[in-house]
């Protein structure tokens, strides 16, 4: 329903914007030409938000190399350092815990899109992305018992459910990886104004992930947390829709 409803606002925007410029040949060069950078956003009314316009949550930008031909390229940065200690040292049962992680993930997108003639305004087109990824990520975990120093994974705390309530225990879970892909996509661009464009885009991937292998180190005792992973790969074949209007400029 929120896509329908998401179809019907657009198609107003644009009735309203094509109402205000009735005569096609008022509206030529509102499209991006030769030479024109685009960038975008996603905008969910539903939600009320902005938000970075894919899957992988990345920053999206064309270059026009010819009024109908545009380079893609799509860049996503994950950036995390977190620490967290917690306890009391002191006195005869005294604790410390602490948990640092790291991690750093990049995706990139490229590829290329062919525009069709359409009309004064709207601008359809379909095209290909090439998609490449990596995550690399570390986490110490210190006790007064021992130190586990970890590489390509983290331990996570897992809660489960039992019949006297609930039970947490801890999970080595592999999320290091390298990432490779595919998308054929199809879309449209309509221009509200001068460079200015509403759209969607639809497109039908395929993603190959390879987790790296865990790499675990322990100081002092070792508590046998979890399980030995020794490889983990996906594949994913499958279509999506943005979700939310594209809202662009082109400059």
């Amino acid at each position: 329903m929120k896509r329908i409803l998401s179809a019907i606002l657009l198609l107003g925007v644009a009735r309203v914007a094509y109402a205000q410029t009735p005569v096609d040949n008022q509206n030529e060069g509102i499209k991006s030409k030769k030479g024109s950078f685009v960038t975008e956003l996603n905008f969910n009314p539903f939600k009320g938000n902005l938000s970075l316009n894919n899957a992988l949550n990345q920053i999206k930008g064309r270059y026009f190399i010819q009024d109908d031909l545009a380079l893609r390229l799509g860049i996503g940065i994950d950036v995390l350092d977190s620490a967290a200690n917690y306890g009391n040292p002191y006195g005869t049962n005294g604790y410390f815990n602490s948990n640092n992680r790291k991690s750093t993930a990049l995706d990139i997108n490229f590829g290329i899109e062919k525009h069709f003639k359409g009309s004064s305004r709207l601008s359809p087109y379909i095209g290909f992305d090439i998609s490449i990824g990596s995550k690399t990520t570390k986490q110490e975990l210190s006790t007064s018992a021992y130190t586990m120093n970890l590489k390509n994974a983290t331990m996570e705390v897992i809660y489960q459910q039992t019949n006297n309530g609930y039970y947490t225990s801890m999970q080595l879970v592999p999320n290091g990886y390298t990432r490779f892909g595919g998308y054929a996509v199809a879309g449209f661009d309509f221009y509200v104004s001068k460079g200015l464009f509403v759209g969607y885009e639809f497109n039908l991937g395929y993603l190959h992930t390879k987790y790296k292998k865990p790499d675990v180190t322990v100081t002092g005792t070792d508590p046998g947390y979890g399980s030995y992973i020794s490889e983990i790969k996906t594949k994913t074949f499958k279509s999506a829709l943005v979700n939310g209007v594209r809202v662009g400029y082109s400059f």
